[in-house]
């Protein structure tokens, strides 16, 4: 038990999005000749809430309600409860780093769709050890770029809405400090109101509609961070609404980008949303 609530609580931290933005500047933008992307799922870290929407999760403002790890997807264990059994067992069973590698390569092989020169892209399951991670910044200095994003996935409470939430991060120069960090929140509803009905939806003809939510959110993340890393303005105040603990409630933010049924937009501290344009 006291190894599922210290994990719990790293991941919270990890994955909680950074209370500053540090764009990259445009002296550290000239310098960047290429860059080595690195996207972190992991899998076994998914987080989610079985509890119904309105009722306070323990842990992580209401956000995180359950963390289950590998050994719970390798084993199932017996005493979880028949309700979250019924809940993650299903998910579980579709890999999101193979569709974020799927969505990475998609979005990289278009010449105009990231501002740095990719010069290689991989999806991990964790993020290097201390030590690795450490000699890969430091590597930096008269090499490559270093970036790294780290995802987090998430269904909020009562199945109302897919979320994942994002640090980017982008290390040159052999230094140990970032030149560029970011949050990027992806959230899209996925409607309905029974459980049970969620589920047979996003898991039907082998997970498509599942699959198809898992690949956007890292487009779309992708394309937030790109744009971010361009430079983009805003273009006036947008208001949209995002799924918090179950309920509905309506961000505002400056703009920087729309497509069709979505924007994208920065709050007062910098992070970056991009969420349905038409969500409840």
């Amino acid at each position: 038990m006291l190894r599922f609530v210290l994990a719990l609580s790293l991941l919270a931290a990890l994955g909680a999005c950074a209370p500053f933005h540090r764009p990259l500047a445009a002296a550290d933008r000239g310098k960047v000749q290429e860059v080595d992307v690195r996207v972190v799922v992991a899998q076994e870290s998914f987080m989610f809430s079985a509890q119904p929407p309105g009722v306070s999760a323990a842990l992580g403002g209401g956000l995180v309600g359950a963390l289950i790890d590998s050994s719970v997807q390798q084993s199932r264990q017996k005493d979880m409860s028949a309700e979250v059994q019924a809940i993650v067992g299903p998910l579980l069973d579709y890999d999101y780093r193979a569709e974020a590698a799927r969505s990475l390569e998609a979005a990289l092989s278009e010449p105009t769709a990231f501002p740095l020169k990719i010069r290689s892209s991989q999806v991990l399951a964790a993020m290097p050890p201390k030590a690795e991670q450490e000699a890969r910044i430091a590597a930096t200095r008269g090499g490559p770029a270093y970036m790294v994003l780290l995802l987090q996935y998430a269904l909020e409470p009562g199945l109302g809405a897919f979320t994942t939430r994002t640090s980017a991060l982008l290390w040159q120069d052999g230094r140990a400090e970032p030149s560029y960090r970011a949050a990027a929140i992806f959230q899209t509803p996925i409607g309905g109101t029974a459980r049970n009905a969620v589920i047979r939806r996003l898991t039907a003809n082998d997970g498509q509609v599942l699959r198809a939510v898992m690949r956007e959110s890292l487009t779309q993340t992708l394309h937030a961070v790109a744009m971010d890393i361009a430079g983009a303005r805003g273009t006036g105040v947008k208001t949209a609404r995002f799924n918090v603990n179950g309920s509905w409630v309506t961000l505002a933010g400056q703009s920087f980008d729309e497509q069709p049924g979505r924007v994208l937009f920065r709050d007062q501290d910098g992070a970056m949303y991009s969420v349905r344009s038409a969500a409840p």
